[in-house]
């Protein structure tokens, strides 16, 4: 089943599957360790005067509760100002994130989070202060998911502002919504935020509020509907935001009066900008769904509408309009879906294994030249070779991809001499691994490949110095993307992909002896990887296509023997990728694919040492650099065993 994580924008988490949105919860993401979890469950009866809350002036949960609730953390310090309910029934009346008492305090309540899960509460708010004088309700985060609960304030202050407090309602049941409350006097509720998917409101959802309406409580206050909602009535807000909606189904049915004007006399502004449609695969023009049911007539705010998204893979444009008493979105004329710009960045993944198994080739070139030098060879003909090593690359693809990866070969070979030429072929196995990040303009994302296989090798070389060498290798590779997708309420997709590869190399060179210490090695080497077609699904289906990597490498290495157990080499070299594209389609259309192929320039220094006269390791340390098309650096420590 295709999973995914739905972002809280209080920075919690809720994972769910595509055939049942919303219905788990795991709290707050990174501050697990840190909240404090009362877990509260009924013995009989119910309090009516109860109550649970942190207290502003030491930050200890405190509370009347009454006899018929456990409540194990009363009394102890809330960690991180967090206050986590949870419990089939709650008979607690009012819960608070923070509360400030009306002299005990310096009034101010800031940044405290009351998590509510699968519980029934009277009243619950992120914080309210009581306090007289100086007064100031202010970022405080209220989450409630899988619950019913008869009001909802974000922030309430009894005698000043309500400001930047978030509401966040996931699956539950609530009376009236306010993201930031202000009793009394010439006090703002501005810049709330409420979040609301699949809930329902029985009464009213505000922005602002204030008893004396002489304050500001609509600028800046903003609401949020994905997934399928109700609401009595929706006021004091400044835009209301359709972020998602399941096609057919409206994003809110409105039961009340409806989207009233706001107390300022100013209408609120609907954006559909981004939206995204779930339960439908593609749309065609003309196609027509409601976002908001009833009491749509009287509205006199601005309507905003352009581009829509079909989960993680397609967009197109259309029109949000009023017609009779809906809002109605109509797919435009005249357009047809086109790949979503972030689907791009799975063909960038791909082209991550083709870097890796790039990175490979040098393994088992050094595995070819290694398993080949005199005195690397054991008295009867053996030579096990071992080498590994990583780097780090960037590589241009239309966008960048910034790899990290670890290479390994094992090899064991056999040398036969003639009297003019010699003859060496052996096997290998090979690994290889890595982590990656896409940069796709200001998208980033996420992932790791491994691939592992084996291969055989060979090499001729005549006495005059001229050789011909060659290998051919297959195995499978792995790809595991996070973060790389997101539909348009901003969940995350991750995806698993296997599948095969293969490849050859052939090159030809001759080694020239200049001196007896000095050997110059003039070389062109052919690489060629395949990587087959891949298919998952991601908030959409994908079909990746095979990708291919052909490169021709021309270079030089210059060898000085210093004596028996010393060598030092450098060298530089020039390849061209001629393939190396990338391409696929998302849920049947194309996506803008992704190019590896141009020119780098390949700069090589090592060593190879025998640890003593008896040894019979012979080890090379080595360093390449990059520069062109691919950039960066990567390094080993390669070991030649003797027998």
């Amino acid at each position: 089943m295709e999973t995914r994580k739905y972002n809280s924008p209080l920075g919690g988490d809720i994972s769910t599957n595509k055939t049942n949105k919303g219905k788990g919860w795991k709290g707050i993401k990174g501050q697990a360790a840190l909240a404090l979890a009362v877990s509260l469950w009924i013995a009989g009866g119910s309090m009516a005067s109860a109550s649970l809350y942190i207290d502003a002036t030491d930050n200890i949960v405190k509370g009347s509760v009454g006899s018929g609730t456990a409540v194990p953390n009363l009394g102890e310090a809330a960690a991180d100002k967090t206050l986590t309910v949870t419990g089939n029934v709650l008979s607690v009346v009012e819960v608070y994130g923070g509360l400030v008492g009306g002299n005990s305090s310096s009034g101010e309540a800031k940044g405290y989070h009351l998590i509510i899960n699968n519980a029934k509460v009277a009243t619950a708010m992120g914080a309210r202060s009581n306090h007289t004088s100086r007064n100031l309700v202010e970022g405080n985060f209220l989450k409630i998911s899988n619950s019913s609960v008869g009001e909802v304030r974000g922030g309430s202050s009894k005698f000043g502002d309500a400001k930047n407090n978030q509401v966040e309602l996931i699956d539950s049941t609530l009376g009236d919504v306010y993201g930031g409350h202000a009793y009394d006097g010439n006090k703002d509720a501005t810049d709330n935020k409420v979040y609301i998917t699949d809930s329902i409101v029985t009464g009213t959802v505000r922005g602002g509020f204030s008893g004396t309406e002489t304050g500001d409580f609509v600028t800046g206050n903003k609401l949020y509907f994905s997934g399928v909602n109700s609401a009595g009535n929706v006021k004091n807000f400044q835009t209301i935001y359709i972020t998602s909606a399941e096609w057919e189904k409206p994003a809110l049915t409105l039961t009340g009066t409806g989207i009233a004007q706001n107390s300022d006399g100013s209408w609120a502004t609907i954006d559909t900008r981004g939206i995204t449609f779930t339960g439908v695969d593609a749309l065609n023009a003309g196609q027509k769904t409601t976002l908001i049911k009833n009491k749509m007539t009287g509205f006199g705010g601005t309507i905003l509408s352009g581009k829509y998204k079909v989960g993680t893979t397609l967009e197109g444009l259309g029109t949000a309009s009023i017609s009779d008493d809906d809002l109605i979105y109509t797919i435009d004329k005249g357009t047809k879906m086109e790949a979503q710009e972030q689907t791009h960045n799975t063909v960038m993944g791909a082209e991550v294994g083709m870097a890796a198994l790039s990175a490979g080739n040098d393994f088992v070139g050094a595995a070819t030249e290694g398993l080949s030098m005199a005195g690397n060879t054991g008295t009867d003909g053996m030579a096990t070779y071992a080498n590994m090593g990583g780097g780090s690359m960037n590589v241009e693809t239309g966008s960048h991809v910034k790899t990290h990866t670890w290479n390994a070969i094992l090899a064991l070979g056999h040398k036969n001499e003639k009297k003019l030429s010699t003859t060496e072929y052996g096997a290998f196995f090979e690994y290889g691994t890595g982590n990656y990040s896409t940069f796709n303009g200001d998208e980033r994302g996420d992932g790791s490949t491994r691939y592992t296989g084996g291969g055989i090798l060979g090499k001729w070389q005549k006495n005059n110095g001229f050789y011909v060498e060659g290998s051919l290798r297959a195995g499978s590779i792995h790809d595991d993307a996070h973060n790389v997708l997101r539909d348009g309420a901003g969940n995350p997709y991750s995806y698993d992909t296997d599948a095969t590869y293969w490849g050859a190399h052939i090159g030809v060179g001759r080694e020239i002896k200049l001196n007896k210490t000095d050997i110059l090695d003039l070389y062109a080497k052919y690489f060629y990887n395949h990587r087959g077609s891949v298919s998952f699904d991601a908030g959409g289906h994908y079909d990746l296509g095979a990708v291919e990597s052909s490169v021709l490498r021309v270079g030089t290495r210059y060898t000085v023997k210093q004596n028996d157990n010393i060598n030092y080499y450098g060298g530089l070299a020039v390849e061209h990728e001629f393939c190396g594209r990338a391409s696929g389609f998302a849920d049947g259309v194309a996506i803008r694919g992704a190019d590896i192929s141009g020119t780098s320039v390949r700069g090589e220094i090592g060593a190879t040492f025998r640890p003593g006269e008896k040894s019979n390791v012979t080890l090379d340390l080595n360093l390449s650099g990059f520069a062109g098309k691919k950039q960066g650096l990567t390094g080993g420590l390669s070991a030649v065993f003797h027998i």
